[in-house]
C-alpha cells in the first residue's frame, strides 16, 4: 500500500516518519519505502510504501492510526496491489 501523508507544517515530517514506523511495526507490517516528495511551494508530502499481510485485516486500523499522527494534516490511500 502505498499512502501519501500531508503535514500540517514541512517541519513535522521527521517526527511524523518516527511515528508511522513505530505505528507500522506494531501492527506486524513492512515499511518499505518513506520519502518526502515535494508538492508545491516548498510543501513537501510524505510518500510511505508499506507491505501488510491483507489476511490480518488491520489495513483498517492502520489508516485511522496514521490519519491520528499528531502534525498530520491529510492522508490518502495512493495505490494498492497485492502481491
Amino acid at each position: 500500500m502505498i499512502y501519501r501523508i500531508m503535514p500540517e507544517s514541512p517541519e513535522n515530517l521527521r517526527s511524523i516518519k518516527n511515528e508511522v514506523e513505530s505505528i507500522v511495526k506494531s501492527l506486524g507490517a513492512e515499511l518499505n519505502r518513506a520519502e518526502e516528495k515535494p508538492i508545491a511551494f516548498g510543501l513537501k508530502a510524505l510518500e510511505i510504501t508499506i507491505i501488510m499481510d491483507d489476511k490480518s485485516g488491520k489495513s483498517g486500523e492502520l489508516e485511522e492510526k496514521l490519519a491520528s499522527i499528531p502534525g498530520v494534516q491529510s492522508m490518502e490511500l495512493t495505490d494498492m496491489s497485492l502481491i
